[in-house]
């Protein structure tokens, strides 16, 4: 399936907010449809995010995690149920992220697909010179880490899978380390990323974090590599 909708992950925080819009014009360049899905703010709610989770639709048995790692958690969950209910095969951007590209490669019902790392210096990858040197033409490649929920696209189906993991587990952490570092609660569900990447986790200042972290994992795309100009800060992890 091919995605034909972008869901921006955003809170009522001004910075979220600001973010997010930048991320909905990133989109209209490449024309993807867009919308924002607004998620739950931890400073508003508190200790009590998981708590308006099942109020939204998603009910989670004693999860571990708390604050803004919690939030961030629950506004994924919530975009898998409406991905589910409507039968999507959609691409979720948090606040943060920027579309480069359109994706055009066929979207697999068992994958969780990245769609690019997160850096501090967008400008500093020559994405148009990428896609120029395959003609445009994108391929899956296989992983079994990734640095974070970011940007992805699934199928319907694979957010059934994925919240039926959810739905069973009674021991929950943030969604970057559970589905993304680590296949903790994944299940079945793969890993792949789009080579070369069509989007971007634009790290500034963070709305949940102290600061942002800048860690991706090898292997880094060689489509991306020879054409990004400052490899130190992508804080390659070696974990294969």
């Amino acid at each position: 399936m091919i995605p034909t909708v972008a869901i921006i992950l955003r809170t009522d925080d001004p910075l979220s907010i600001e973010y997010s819009k930048t991320a909905e014009e990133s989109c209209k360049k490449v024309g993807l449809p867009s919308i924002f899905f607004e998620g739950i703010n931890a400073k508003t709610y508190g200790d009590g995010v998981w708590k308006e989770c099942g109020n939204r639709g998603i009910a989670v048995n004693n999860p571990k995690s708390r604050g803004g790692g919690a939030a961030a958690t629950a506004g994924h969950f919530l975009i898998w149920k409406k991905i589910m209910d409507e039968q999507l095969c959609a691409i979720v951007l948090e606040h943060d992220s920027i579309m480069l590209h359109p994706v055009t490669c066929d979207i697999p019902h068992d994958v969780i697909v990245n769609l690019g790392y997160k850096v501090k210096d967008p400008e500093n990858y020559n994405h148009l010179n990428a896609y120029q040197e395959v003609k445009g033409v994108q391929k899956i490649q296989p992983r079994n880490h990734h640095g974070g929920a970011h940007a992805y696209a699934i199928t319907h189906i694979t957010a059934k899978a994925l919240l039926k993991v959810v739905h069973k587990s009674s021991n929950l952490g943030y969604i970057d380390n559970g589905w993304f570092l680590a296949n903790r609660h994944r299940g079945d569900t793969r890993l792949g990323i789009i080579d070369p990447i069509p989007a971007i986790g634009w790290l500034r200042a963070s709305t949940i974090w102290k600061e942002s972290a800048v860690d991706n994992y090898a292997p880094i795309l060689d489509s991306f590599n020879k054409n990004y100009k400052s490899k130190q800060s992508l804080n390659v992890k070696d974990k294969k």
